[in-house]
C-alpha cells in the first residue's frame, strides 16, 4: 500500500479506521503511531482517517512557543471593561423563556446567550448539569474523545550536553516515545511532551514513573552523564483533572462529522465554541480561537434578528 505524509495512505480507507491504512508489519509504524500519539492522543486504531487527513492538509506545520504562556497571551488580549471571574466554574445552564441562566459556585448569571466552550469530556459528562434536549450534542462530543497528552519538565543542573533551543525525538519506533523542547528560550529546562501510550504511564504509573522513562531515553540520546545532569520538576495531569478530562478531541472512524454537529447552536440561546468545533484546525489554540468568533457572532446576530439585545441582561454569559 502506498503511503502519503506522516505514513498514512493519502486516501482514508473504507473502514475511516487509520490504523487500516498501515502497512502490516511496516517498518515506520512505530514512528507512526508516536506522530498519531502527539497529534491526536490516541492510538491509529482509535482516528477517524478523514479527520486526520483534513487536520494534515489545513496544517501550516508551524508551533509557535509563547514565552509567558497563552494564559498571559488572552489576558492581554482582553478590553479593559471585560469582566473575568477565575475559578468559577459552571455547575448548571438551564434555558429560560428569554434565554439562559448559568449557576456557578457564586450564584446565577443570567444573559440572552451563552457560548459554552468546555472539552467534549465535560460536555459528554455530568460536570456540568445541561437542560433537556442537549443528547444531540452530548452525543456529538462523545464522538470527539479527548486523547492522552500531558508534558513532564525537568530542570537541568548542568547544560553542557544540552544546546539553546534544541528539539529532539526519543526512540520513534517506540510509540511511547516523548518530544523533547531543550533549553526553551534558554531557560535551563527541559519540556517532554509524551502523547498517547507515553501520556498513559505518566497518568496510569504516575509522576516518577514518567520521569524516570523521559529521563531513559535523554540518557540514551545524550549519554549517561545526562541522569546527574537533570531533576524533576514539574508534570500534568491534565486526564485526572474533571474540568478538563483529557488533551484535545479525536474523532472516532466514521465520525469526523461531529465536528459540524456538535457546532450548532442549541434552540438560538445556547452556542458551542472550541477547538472541537471547529472544521479543520481542531486540537490547536487558533482553531480555538477562530471557534469562539464564530459563535459569538452566530449569537450576535440572532439577538440582533430577533431585537431582544437590550441593557437589562448581559448579551452573553461565557
Amino acid at each position: 500500500m502506498a503511503t502519503g505524509r506522516n505514513g498514512f495512505a493519502p486516501s482514508p480507507p473504507g473502514t475511516d479506521r487509520a490504523s487500516d491504512a498501515l502497512e502490516p508489519e511496516g517498518p515506520w509504524n512505530g514512528y507512526v503511531r508516536a506522530i498519531a500519539g502527539f497529534r491526536s492522543g490516541v492510538a491509529p486504531e482509535c482516528i477517524s482517517a478523514t479527520d486526520y487527513l483534513t487536520y494534515d492538509d489545513a496544517s501550516t506545520g508551524r508551533n509557535w512557543n509563547l514565552p509567558f504562556g497563552y494564559g498571559t497571551l488572552v489576558a492581554a488580549s482582553l478590553p479593559a471593561s471585560a469582566t473575568v471571574r477565575l475559578a468559577t466554574p459552571a455547575e448548571r445552564i438551564d434555558l429560560t423563556m428569554d434565554g439562559v441562566e448559568v449557576t456557578t459556585r457564586a450564584g446565577a448569571i443570567r444573559a440572552k446567550a451563552a457560548v459554552l466552550t468546555v472539552s467534549t469530556a465535560v460536555l459528554a459528562g455530568d460536570a456540568i448539569r445541561l437542560p433537556p434536549g442537549i443528547d444531540p450534542w452530548r452525543e456529538a462530543a462523545a464522538a470527539l474523545p479527548l486523547g492522552r497528552n500531558e508534558k513532564i519538565f525537568l530542570e537541568i543542573g548542568s547544560d553542557s550536553v544540552f544546546g539553546p533551543d534544541s528539539h529532539a525525538y526519543g526512540d520513534l519506533r517506540d510509540p511511547r516515545s516523548a518530544a523533547y523542547s531543550i533549553r526553551p528560550n534558554g531557560w535551563p529546562v527541559i519540556e517532554a511532551f509524551l502523547g498517547g501510550e507515553g501520556a498513559r504511564i505518566l497518568d496510569e504509573e504516575g509522576p516518577a514513573a514518567g520521569f524516570a522513562f523521559v529521563t531513559g531515553q535523554l540518557v540514551a540520546l545524550f549519554g549517561s552523564e545526562v541522569a546527574g545532569a537533570v531533576r524533576p520538576l514539574a508534570a500534568t495531569s491534565w486526564s485526572r483533572m474533571a474540568s478538563i478530562g483529557g488533551a484535545y478531541s479525536c474523532a472516532l472512524p466514521g465520525r469526523s462529522q461531529a465536528r459540524s454537529r456538535l457546532a450548532q447552536p442549541c434552540e438560538n440561546r445556547l452556542f458551542f465554541a472550541g477547538e472541537a468545533t471547529h472544521p479543520f484546525d481542531f486540537t490547536t489554540a487558533h482553531g480555538a480561537h477562530d471557534s469562539g468568533q464564530r459563535a459569538a457572532g452566530e449569537a450576535l446576530a440572532v439577538l440582533r434578528n430577533s431585537h431582544v439585545l437590550d441593557r437589562r441582561d448581559p448579551p452573553f454569559a461565557a
